[in-house]
Order: C-alpha cells, then structure tokens, then sequence
C-alpha cells in the first residue's frame, strides 16, 4: 500500500435501517444514495434473526418486543401506580426513542482514492466484530449489520443496543436498556478514573478508543500502512481527544484485554 490509511468509526448516527438493509427502489434513489445498483449484490448481511436479515427494521421490531416485555410490563405498573399514564411506553416507542434506539456505527479504512478490497473489507470487519463479542461481554448486542460494496468505500454499518438484567419490585429480572450501566459491568474503566462521570469522561470514550485501536491492529496485521497518530487529525472528536491524552491511565488495562484469545469465538460474522 502507497498510501496511508485511517481508521474510521463513527459513532452515535441515528441511522437508517432501510438504508443499511437497502429496503428500497434502488433505481429511484441510487444517484441521490451514490450508490451504485450493478454492485448491491456485493453487499453483505447479517442479523440476529437470520431470516430476517435483508429487512433491518423488522429485526429491531422483533428484538424490541421480545426481550424488554418484563421491562415494559414494570413501567405500566409504575405509570399506573404514579399516576402517570405518559411513562407508559410500547416495544416501537422504546425502538425509536433516542434514549433506548439502537445505536449505529458505520466502520471503515481509508477513503475513494485508497481503500482495501471487498474481500479485505470483509475480513476485518469479522475480526472487528470478534473483538467486539469479547470485550463487551454479552452486554452489548448487535442487531444487525451491513457491508456496502456499492458505494464509493467499503464500509459497515452496524446496530447495536447495550443491555443488562435489572430486577422489579418482586426482585424477578428483566433485560432493560441502559448504555452506561451496560459499559460498567462489562469493565470498562473511565477515561478519568479519579473523577465523576460526565458527558466527556465516561466509558463509551473507552469503549470507542479500544475499537478503533483494535481495527488500526488489525488493519497492520493485514499489511495496511495505517496512520494511528489521532493527535493530527483535523477533525478530531473531544472524546477522542480526552481518551488519547489518557492513555497511559489505562495502558495496563487494554494490554490485558489484547491477551485475551478470541479462539472460543471462532465464527465469522460475515
């Protein structure tokens, strides 16, 4: 490779799933969509419902209204209780609020004019999502996920919703929603460990830090010349910024995660 490379994630996009599952008239959109119909069935996909796979929101409809009942139930009884009949919420309303939606991040290494192959692609987004099954350790699950080869870049758009068990007022558990909760029993650390958790020093930093590390590795190993000095970076996000300037803090920390081997996962995602 010439050129060097970035590795791009963006996180925190609301997102579209019809987008991402291309539940569409590709012919009606693609100028607008840059997206190039002779290469859709290039695309890859995956969901947690397989049969489900080439529609997006139907997989977040059904996830959503099969595993938070419990939670859904508790809130009725809360609402009613309080007297507040607006705390009610339905599976849908939990699926498209801000708060409990699914989160998106689009994966991606290098730009139009540098960028690896399909095939490449492919291979490191399974390594990505390997990484990923380890360290967030059954707290964060993703939905589901798309690799675009009929656009510009290849690149990946994955789903995912942080989840925990709770209990009720009867002390029986329910799966609910909750990001920050989910980090921190998954362990991991604040950027800041000496300090209160805020909007720029909470685990997600963490979270993020450790992925985009892991795809620059993983993106070396595959003989990639990768430019990891974030520092530079024109458009360098606050939270990068305060996880690169804190790095030594939890050195010690992702060097133990790195140990880890990721031969139990085994499968490939893609």
């Amino acid at each position: 490779m010439s050129k060097t490379m970035k590795v791009s994630l963006q996180v925190g996009k609301i997102g579209s799933t019809t987008h991402n599952s291309r539940n569409f008239d590709l012919e009606k959109v693609a100028k607008a969509e840059h997206i190039d119909p002779s290469r859709t069935h290039l695309n890859k996909y995956i969901a947690i419902y397989p049969e489900l796979k080439h529609d997006f929101k139907a997989v977040e409809k059904k996830f959503y209204k099969e595993n938070f009942k419990e939670w859904l139930a508790y809130k009725k009884r809360n609402a009613d209780k309080y007297r507040h009949p607006e705390r009610k919420k339905t599976p849908e309303q939990l699926r498209t609020n801000k708060q409990t939606a699914p989160q998106e991040i689009i994966y991606q290494i290098g730009g139009i004019d540098n960028a690896p192959t399909p095939k490449e692609f492919r291979r490191w987004m399974n390594g990505m999502l390997k990484y990923h099954a380890e360290i967030t350790k059954g707290y964060c699950q993703i939905l589901d996920a798309a690799i675009h080869n009929d656009e510009a870049t290849p690149h990946a758009h994955v789903r995912e919703v942080w989840t925990y068990k709770d209990k009720d007022e009867n002390g029986d558990e329910m799966l609910v929603i909750g990001k920050g909760k989910a980090l921190e029993l998954a362990g991991f650390p604040l950027p800041y460990p000496d300090q209160e958790p805020s909007r720029s020093n909470n685990r997600a930093v963490t979270y993020t830090r450790m992925m985009r590390e892991k795809g620059e590795e993983l993106a070396k190993e595959m003989g990639f010349d990768i430019d990891v000095n974030r520092s530079t970076r024109r458009h360098l996000e606050k939270d990068d910024y305060i996880a690169y300037a804190q790095e030594k803090e939890f050195k010690e920390f992702l060097a133990e995660k790195e140990r880890r081997s990721l031969e139990n996962i085994g499968k490939n995602f893609f």
